[in-house]
């Protein structure tokens, strides 16, 4: 629990100022963003995590980073769709 208690108050300090996690051997990327992510959706506050050699570089989201992630969501989104709709038009056959 300390280390959470540790990552909520690192979290809850950020500024317009990035954060960086140096990761060891026994903590993986993906499982210390999945700790980041969790933490700060239960603080209520907005993050971007990129990673970088070494471990991880966090910061409080601007609305900047908050509309981007947006539009390409979107993109995204809309991609995917336009496959499974292609998908489904294909004719049966007999």
């Amino acid at each position: 629990m300390c280390c959470n208690d540790s990552l909520r108050k690192k979290i809850l300090s950020l500024s317009s100022h990035a954060a960086r996690m140096p990761l060891g051997e026994e903590v993986s990327r993906t499982t210390m963003k999945n700790r980041i992510l969790r933490i700060a959706r239960e603080v209520n506050v907005p993050v971007t995590i990129r990673r970088i050699s070494g471990g991880l570089l966090f910061w409080r989201s601007s609305d900047d980073d908050l509309q981007q992630a947006k539009e390409v969501a979107t993109r995204l989104g809309t991609a995917r769709r336009g496959r499974q709709g292609r998908r489904r038009a294909r004719p049966k056959r007999a």
